[in-house]
């Protein structure tokens, strides 16, 4: 039997990332994962820049559009056009981003198994042991990459779960409509091809329901803390109608898929024993806006050199720099993320002053530009956007805070 260096188990971005970053690191890897790519992938697909600037390939051959900034609607129907003219990110459908990497994975020299489900790990102190339906594979080091639903968190005591008011639930549905109709919703005068996403508050409570433009697909979706709603499904259905009935649209349904995403703060620990945890098994989600892609990248580019060093010295303690690295890195966004989700989903009301200040002051706008877009450290525009309520905007800010 085959003994690993490291075994992944999960080929998202953050298991695919992780096993390439590992091989280039002269690791011996295998990656596990219980589907078969390409796979649906229920996800909005906007991406910041900073993914793109984080892979070490282009991924230009799975873009399908260029953002150019946001569309914000309130609750009340007052948009807030945060569009701007140079580009913002990029659209992507999730199914051909995710086997991307994975094949970047695999042709690297990682071992790629498929169709894989995992069911049990294991950590004696010397070695772990990853039992699938079919197999038994042993390594030096483990890398939990599955998800919310981590089997290797679970197995190894990381945490038995994600309760309610720490997760979000997410429907997501791909609508094919045709190039021309993305371009009349969603299109931008600075690029004939450009697009703005478009995301909505007040549909849902204690989150929000998008419209992200591919090439000839509209992506809706709607997520929301998994304790404040009972019937997402019928709240984003009565919305779509209404979408659909406004732009005078009868898409064809491609996708209609469903998951849950850590939405509070990461796991209390993300290393224990021989094995750590990255991506969305780890809890690196916005709480602001469920973005994770940008996390989960970055925890597996940060984990190859620990796990590097870890295989080299043969010992597991290393493992505790890759907690403290990750946190450097984004520990203060998963925490001013968590403080702006407080304040913008407390209530509607909240959702609406928000807008309008958005809509009507050009410093809030500009905040909200660059927050989405992740163009500035959450922690600076967090603290230009509490100084300016504050001083400008005082009664907004007591509406907020009461």
């Amino acid at each position: 039997m085959t003994e690993y260096d490291v075994i992944v188990v999960g080929g998202g971005p953050a298991g695919s990332t992780a096993a390439r970053r590992f091989v280039q690191q002269g690791l011996n890897v295998l990656l596990l994962d219980k589907e078969t790519f390409p796979r649906v992938k229920p996800c909005a697909g906007g991406f910041t820049d900073h993914v793109e600037n984080a892979l070490d390939f282009s991924m230009e051959e799975v873009i399908q559009r260029r953002a150019y900034g946001q569309t914000i609607h309130s609750p009340s129907g007052i948009i807030v056009d945060c569009s701007r003219p140079e580009t913002s990110g990029s659209l992507v459908m999730r199914s051909d981003f995710d086997h991307l990497l994975l094949k970047k994975a695999e042709e690297a020299g990682a071992v790629v198994k498929q169709g894989e489900k995992v069911v049990k790990a294991t950590d004696d102190g010397n070695f772990v042991t990853v039992t699938t339906e079919s197999e038994a594979y042993t390594g030096k080091y483990l890398v939990g990459a599955d998800g919310i639903n981590s089997i290797v968190a679970k197995s190894l005591g990381f945490y038995k779960g994600w309760t309610k008011d720490s997760a979000a639930v997410c429907i997501e549905i791909e609508a094919e409509v045709g190039e021309e109709v993305v371009k009349r919703i969603c299109g931008v005068p600075f690029d004939e091809e450009g697009v703005t996403i478009h995301i909505f508050f007040g549909p849902v409570p204690y989150g929000y329901v998008w419209c992200f433009p591919k090439r000839s697909i509209l992506s809706f979706g709607a997520g929301c803390r998994q304790d404040k709603v009972d019937n997402l499904r019928g709240l984003f259905d009565e919305w779509f109608e209404k979408f659909k009935r406004k732009h005078n649209i009868d898409p064809q349904i491609v996708s209609d898929t469903s998951a849950r995403v850590p939405f509070k703060e990461a796991a209390k620990t993300t290393v224990k024993g021989r094995a750590i945890l990255v991506g969305d098994a780890a809890g690196f989600v916005n709480p602001y806006d469920a973005e994770g892609v940008v996390m989960a990248v970055k925890s597996g580019i940060i984990a190859a050199p620990v796990l590097r060093e870890a295989v080299e010295s043969a010992n597991p303690l290393i493992l505790k720099q890759y907690e403290k690295a990750w946190k450097s890195e984004f520990k203060d966004t998963l925490k001013v993320g968590r403080n702006v989700a407080k304040l913008l989903f407390k209530s509607e009301r909240n959702m609406e002053t928000i807008c309008r200040l958005g809509a009507e002051d050009p410093v809030m706008n500009d905040v909200m530009y660059k927050m989405i877009s992740g163009l500035e450290s959450y922690k600076t525009l967090y603290r230009t956007m509490l100084k300016r309520i504050l001083t400008k905007h005082p009664k907004a800010g007591v509406s907020l805070y009461t």
